[in-house]
Formats: C-alpha cells, structure tokens, sequence
C-alpha cells in the first residue's frame, strides 16, 4: 500500500464508486485467533471497470489495533467490471475479541475509501458489545436483527443488480 493518505467519502457519496457487503451479522461471537468465515460482496455500479483494494481495521476502545489488506487471488488490487458484483469467499484471523472489525473498500482512481461495513467480534454475545464505527448503539428493549441480516444482505445485492440491469436498458 502506498503512503498516499486515505480520505473517507462523505456519507452522501457512499455508493457511487463502489459499494462493499459482507455475509457477517451486525455482531458474532468470537474466539480470538479462530478463522472467521465470510462471503465479502464487491459491487461496481459505475459503467467502467475499477480497481479495488480490502482493508481490514480492528478497533478496541476506539483505538486502531490493526489494520491489513485483504488479498484476492493472492493480489492486493483486484478489479470489478462495469455495473458487477463479485463475490469474494474467504476466511480471516484476528487476534481480538470485544473488537470491531471494519472491512473498507478503497478505490484507487478516487484514492479514497468509497464504502465501509463492519461487525463487532464479541466474546460474551451482545452483552459485550463493542459500539460499531458510526452506528447508534442497540435500540432500548434489545430488538436482535442477526436472525434476519443475512436476508437483508441478499435483498440489497439483488436491489443492487437490478439497478445495474435497468441502466443497462
């Protein structure tokens, strides 16, 4: 990675080049050192094709702990053609619990982070919840939405390649 400063797109561009989902629940239980599998989604919605790069962050107590590139096809850029999605399974170790792992899609003609998602690994399920990056805390009267995440994960791909096809039209 190169030393250029990374700036993080303001929320209202969030998508524009490039939107990032992932197959894990808003928080997981976690043993620190285990594989965690997950199925990353990487979409393309502009008409040309762009190169981007996965960077794991791990935050405890609001501190950066650690942060890597995730390799595809052991290659650290990785390019998604024009109005695509690809999907990405793979595993990662992280060395933490009560952590929050956030994956950021980083796009390299915008030099910036174009979108994030993230999920708290947890040792104690949510009573240790650590607060993810940007995101309220858990609702008063504890309404649990893990059951049905992976659900929604599938609707907004969906959602997302049927916008890619009627702008194909």
């Amino acid at each position: 990675m190169s030393t250029r400063a990374i700036q993080v797109r303001p929320a209202s561009l969030v998508g524009e080049y490039g939107d990032v989902f992932w197959s894990l629940t808003p928080s997981v239980v976690y043993v620190a050192g285990t594989e965690l599998f997950v199925r990353v989604y990487v979409a393309n919605p502009t008409d040309v094709d762009r190169e981007y790069m996965l960077i794991a962050s791990v935050l405890s107590a609001g501190q950066v702990v650690s942060e890597f590139p995730i390799t595809v096809d052991e290659m650290t850029w990785f390019t998604v053609e024009a109005d695509n999605v690809v999907a990405l399974p793979g595993a990662v170790r992280i060395g933490y619990t009560d952590a929050a792992l956030t994956l950021n899609l980083y796009e390299r003609e915008q030099n910036e982070i174009v979108d994030s998602v993230s999920t708290a690994l947890t040792s104690a399920g949510t009573a240790g919840l650590p607060p993810l990056p940007g995101l309220p805390g858990p609702p008063p009267g504890g309404f649990d939405m893990s059951s049905i995440m992976n659900m929604m994960i599938m609707v907004m791909i969906m959602v997302m390649i049927m916008k890619m096809m009627t702008k194909a039209v």
